[in-house]
């Protein structure tokens, strides 16, 4: 088994993570651009990180890392659920073709 991060990183990384109806509901193209988002926002986070680190002091550093960057990802699991639960009960409701 091949423990390299970017063989990770390939798209339909996350269905594994989605539950089993929202798997059958969602569009692959919705699955596949949330998994975009996260590791764009993985991306963002280490780089806003890192410029936090070099250039301010370590009280705003430690800010941001126990506050701003779990607050962003507490927001993304919050916008991704209501979005992915919109999608699900949309689906559900509309009648069989």
């Amino acid at each position: 088994m091949c423990i390299l991060p970017w063989r990770s990183l390939r798209r339909g990384w996350m269905v594994r993570y989605i539950t089993p109806i929202a798997r059958q509901n969602l569009p692959e193209a919705a699955m596949a651009a949330a998994g975009y988002a996260w590791a764009a926002l993985m991306g963002a986070l280490g780089l806003i990180n890192l410029i936090v680190a070099l250039y301010f002091d370590f009280a705003t550093w430690a800010w941001f890392i126990a506050v701003g960057a779990v607050g962003a990802k507490l927001a993304t699991v919050a916008m991704q659920l209501v979005i992915f639960r919109t999608i699900v009960r949309r689906r559900l409701v509309q009648p069989a073709v």
